[in-house]
């Protein structure tokens, strides 16, 4: 439950931030703000590759009584981010001296953008280190702490941005504020972590070559993955930036940020699969684990589709009423991202199940094909079409890569057959789901809604249908009885009637 809190108070925070960052950054200054993050957010794929194997570790020695193991595994993940940090730093500070010769930037901006890369540099550098106690506390499964620390960060850091902004600063200055409440978070979550494991010992004599093996060879091919997640989703802003100028990316930003949110809010809900995946894999428990691949993707596209059928059919009303400038395009952009991605979230439960299965090289295999196809495709279209051509390099691969063909894989890892996977887990949700989409069409048709009110009143409209028809045939009998013993608490009642056995029929 406090994934989704931490999710969505940062979807809130940056939903209101951004109307504000545009109109007092401007399009340049804004779309240099985030062509900066989206380069420097590469060297935060050495702590992807690491976290998951710090994890999967902790969790393990922890669970098997090994303080000593579990000594040695900090100790020695320490210092692999410690010399992260450095390296990252050093790189940073090469990137900044020549970052005006790779992109088209205006000269006037030029300084303040090297002056954030080296502050971003900064905050990367040290988060590394910091890092392998974010880790530990997810290796502990205290998630309700660390998400908990990151939602007052992000609050802060949202407080510091309005303030800087409203004093007239620029993108240093946010750097400056970012640095500091992650500063802050870090040593927040080292105090907690060393309360709740004080038998923890780091130090240097713990170092050795054998648990930085471990870590770094499992970290690895998770590294390689979420490099190429980072070049399918990430790079865009790079390219449009070199192609078209910084000024280019922000109605870009703007229609990848709500896609993006979508997808986090799903990977936040399935990640969490990993580790009881790999529990059920070490019980031979194949039943089960083939159970949790369909609900896992069952529950994707009852999570997403609805949520993306808003964006595609109400998106130009949306951004005219949030932001005003770049409705037309940002909305075109939104739908040509939107679609791909009604294909590719279903499997993500299945990446999150096969990771913990230890079967995650054929994902990043597949990630990598998506990634390399991606920015072929966004470079070759980019000049003849456009923002427009760029959304297509990562609309494509998207939708034949990362969903059909990741499904197929995945049902092949899992001896699921593909039709009853894609069956029970996508096209039943997904009729489901189209009980959003003709009321929304229907309303968009007729009243075309402008203005907050109209627009919640129609998405809610919308959501009542297809709630009302998810609850009939989309879930089975007993997840009815576990959301209306859920809801019954939550509003203070108790549940009636007795508890449904799971696997009853519907």
């Amino acid at each position: 439950m406090t994934n989704y809190l931490r999710f969505f108070s940062g979807a809130v925070i940056s939903f209101l931030l951004t109307p504000l960052m545009v109109h007092m950054l401007g399009d340049a200054g804004y779309g240099l703000w985030i062509t900066v993050f989206s380069l420097t957010g590469y060297f935060g794929l050495v702590d992807q590759g690491i976290r998951p194997s710090l994890v999967r570790y902790v969790s393990r020695d922890r669970a098997a009584g090994d303080m000593d193991g579990l000594s040695r595994t900090l100790s020695s993940a320490l210092a692999l981010y410690t010399v992260a940090g450095v390296v990252t730093l050093a790189v940073c500070g090469v990137i900044a001296w020549r970052f005006g010769i790779s992109f088209h930037i205006d000269p006037a901006m030029l300084p303040a953008a090297r002056t954030t890369i080296l502050v971003a540099g900064l905050s990367l550098a040290l988060g590394f280190p910091f890092g392998v106690f974010g880790a530990t506390l997810s290796g502990l499964q205290r998630y309700d702490l660390a998400n908990g620390i990151g939602i007052v960060i992000s609050i802060l850091r949202a407080v510091a941005f309005v303030v800087v902004l409203r004093s007239g600063g620029g993108i240093v200055e946010l750097a400056w504020a970012s640095l500091a409440c992650n500063l802050l978070g870090h040593v927040w979550t080292l105090i907690v972590m060393r309360r709740l494991l004080p038998e923890a010992r780091f130090s240097p004599s713990l170092v050795s070559r054998e648990h930085m093996a471990r870590v770094g060879s499992y970290g690895s091919i998770a590294f390689i993955g979420a490099l190429a997640s980072t070049i399918a989703f990430q790079t865009d802003s790079l390219v449009i930036t070199a192609f078209l100028g910084a000024a280019a990316v922000t109605p870009f930003a703007l229609a990848a940020g709500l896609v993006d949110n979508v997808r986090s809010l799903v990977h936040s809900a399935t990640w969490v699969l990993s580790p009881t995946a790999s529990e059920m894999e070490t019980l031979g428990e194949t039943a089960p684990l083939q159970g949790m691949l369909i609900a896992g993707a069952r529950y994707s596209v009852l999570l997403s589709w609805p949520i993306l059928f808003a964006l595609i059919v109400f998106g130009e009303n949306l951004f005219v009423t949030w932001i005003g400038d770049h409705a037309r395009i940002a909305a075109r952009l939104l739908i040509i991202l939107s679609v791909p991605t009604l294909l590719s979230l279903p499997q993500s439960a299945a990446s999150s199940m096969l990771y913990g299965i230890s079967r995650h090289k054929g994902v990043v295999v597949l990630s990598i094909a998506n990634a390399v196809l991606n920015l072929a495709l966004s470079l070759l279209w980019v000049r003849p079409y456009g923002l427009e051509g760029v959304a297509l390099g990562t609309a494509v691969p998207l939708g034949l890569i990362a969903g059909f063909v990741t499904a197929w894989y995945a049902a092949r890892v899992m001896k699921l057959p593909l039709s009853r996977y894609l069956g029970e887990g996508v096209l039943r949700p997904g009729l489901c789901a189209l009980s959003f989409l003709v009321p929304a069409l229907l309303i968009q048709w007729r009243w075309h809604p402008i203005g907050w009110i109209p627009l919640a009143l129609a998405v809610a409209g919308s959501w009542l249908a297809f709630a009302a028809v998810t609850w009939r045939f989309g879930i089975d009998t007993a997840d009815r009885a576990r959301w209306a013993r859920m809801l019954s608490g939550a509003m203070g009642r108790p549940p009636s009637g007795p508890p449904v056995v799971q696997g009853e029929a519907p």
